[in-house]
């Protein structure tokens, strides 16, 4: 599904397509939603994702309840040094998250769970934080639903049909030249984002360590 829709482009550019021209304005509009997340490095559109991933068998979680302290500072007497990983974080491949629809923990010797949004995880935007996870290869399975949202896609779609009126034009100009046999004064077929438009998308766009 495209964020601009060609009915969009249509009424943002006031003009009508034959059917060959908007099959190839629909490409131009799709083409550009990847580019623009690939630079953003997250969708665009809130869409569901799977995705799976194996708690590292090195990674042990003692306790849900973060303790800072050591032997020498507990008042218990008491060595609490392997009790710093309360929690499991797994970073996943798409955010920002909007709704966890399921998880699972699976056991190497498959014990399968599933696991309880508040009781066993809690959401964030970019990522899960996993209570009692245990490093012995576990391998959680995860539904979920991801995508900026909200106030945002205003000016995702404005960015989107500025960038996709000025191609379809200069693609619709080239053509026409070639049919009449003849050249015409169009300026040079510019494709994708210009550079301000993306400077523009910056503070949008994901980091990734």
């Amino acid at each position: 599904m495209s964020l601009v829709t060609i009915g969009d482009l249509k009424a943002y550019m006031d003009i009508t397509f034959t059917v060959t021209q908007e099959r190839a304005a629909i490409m131009v509009l799709e083409g550009l939603q990847m580019e623009l997340e690939s630079y953003l490095r997250r969708p665009v559109e809130v869409m569901v994702f799977s995705e799976d991933h194996t708690i590292p068998r090195h990674y042990v979680a003692t306790s849900a309840t973060p303790v800072f302290f050591d032997s020498a500072d507990d008042p218990s007497g008491v060595d609490q040094s392997g009790a710093m990983l309360e929690t499991y974080i797994y970073a996943t491949r798409n955010s920002p998250i909007v709704e966890v629809q399921s998880m699972t923990s699976t056991t190497p010797s498959g014990t399968t769970k599933a696991l309880t949004e508040g009781k066993d995880f809690i959401v964030r935007r970019y990522g899960v934080e996993i209570y009692n996870g245990v490093g012995a290869d576990v391998r959680i399975d995860l539904i979920y639903k991801a995508g900026l949202d909200g106030t945002d896609i205003p000016y995702f779609k404005l960015v989107i049909l500025r960038a996709a009126s000025r191609e379809v034009q200069n693609l619709h100009d080239d053509v026409v030249g070639i049919k009449d046999l003849e050249t015409r004064n169009v300026a040079p077929l510019v494709t994708g984002f210009n550079e301000s438009e993306l400077m523009s998308l910056k503070r949008w766009k994901r980091v990734r360590i």
